[in-house]
């Protein structure tokens, strides 16, 4: 297996005065035979990186590199593959489910051949392989991702990255979508980019933990030392705002402050200094002596900070606390 690296990536749209930048000089490394999840909330950038990686959108700076090669054709790019958000839009209503998987795998092969790995691919995803020449209208929206899932690994690439795939799903469905890619990773020692809105869903599959925000990964690390020890506020936030048992949906966050903005910052406006100030249960205006959020960039001086933070008071929650009802 082998790893993809993520090496100052920046993704623009649009030019002038109306350019927006979606990634921000993101440096992000998945380790072969890991699974990074990805967290951040919509319009974070998430999903923009990973086109990126494929080649649905052009990069403005950076380079993405698969085991030290960068990708540059798009032959090489079929070494990834990308299993995305919506269930009922990615595969081709026309071909039945066995000819989707079969027209993925590599290379010539007999036509008992291909059935049978078609078979085995469906299996390995927990359907059955008598459901090869059925349409995908005959199948649920899990069923459907399950074999986008397959598809996906017809083609034997070195890294899949998951976009999304248990939210449109309902929530009792999102639970064995979420078990099928743990065992898929034991198993075949699968390496992925996993992205999701959901802190509580990349908690569950995740090796490695990345928080983006407003188009720049802002910590990142083992997922247990992510979630027990967090050093950045936001990621503080989505942890305080992940359901828990017994809590309600109506209990209160540090963030539930009337001080502070409710949405992230245009990109096409950003704030100076750190991006997340406006929002920080522990930045300026709700602690009036930390100007320096406002004037200066926490990514300078990220690197020697616990999980990269890029936060002038990386781990420093007493405020965020005090906030707390």
């Amino acid at each position: 297996m082998t790893g993809l690296e993520f090496r100052d990536v920046s993704v623009r749209f649009g030019s002038g005065h109306a350019a927006v930048t979606a990634v921000d000089e993101v440096s992000l490394t998945v380790p072969a035979g890991t699974v990074v999840g990805l967290v951040g909330e919509s319009g974070s950038g998430k999903s923009t990186l990973a086109k990126a990686a494929v080649g649905l959108v052009p990069t403005a700076g950076g380079e993405i590199s698969l085991g030290g090669s960068a990708l540059r054709t798009q032959r090489d790019r079929r070494r990834l593959q990308m299993v995305f958000q919506d269930p009922y839009s990615s595969l081709d209503p026309r071909m039945s489910i066995g000819e989707s998987i079969a027209e993925a795998l590599p290379g010539r092969r007999r036509r008992a051949a291909r059935r049978a790995e078609v078979s085995r691919l469906l299996e390995l995803v927990d359907l059955d392989a008598g459901r090869a020449d059925q349409l995908p209208s005959g199948l649920s929206g899990g069923q459907r991702q399950r074999v986008a899932l397959a598809r996906a690994l017809a083609a034997e690439p070195d890294v899949v990255l998951a976009d999304e795939i248990t939210s449109a799903l309902d929530v009792s469905v999102q639970g064995s979508m979420l078990n099928l890619v743990r065992d898929l990773q034991r198993q075949l020692g699968l390496s992925m980019l996993f992205i999701s809105h959901n802190l509580a869903v990349v908690r569950y599959v995740s090796d490695v933990i990345a928080v983006m925000y407003l188009g720049r990964i802002v910590e990142a690390g083992p997922a247990a030392d992510v979630l027990a020890r967090p050093h950045h506020p936001y990621t503080r936030t989505l942890l305080d705002a992940a359901p828990r048992l017994g809590s309600s949906l109506d209990d209160p966050v540090p963030a539930d402050n009337p001080l502070l903005d409710d949405e992230p910052p245009s990109l096409q406006d950003p704030p100076s200094g750190c991006a997340f100030h406006r929002r920080c249960p522990i930045g300026p205006l709700v602690m009036a002596d930390r100007d320096v959020c406002t004037e200066s960039d926490p990514r300078a001086g990220s690197a020697e900070r616990p999980h990269h933070a890029q936060c002038h008071f990386a781990g420093d929650h007493r405020s965020v606390e005090a906030t707390a009802p």
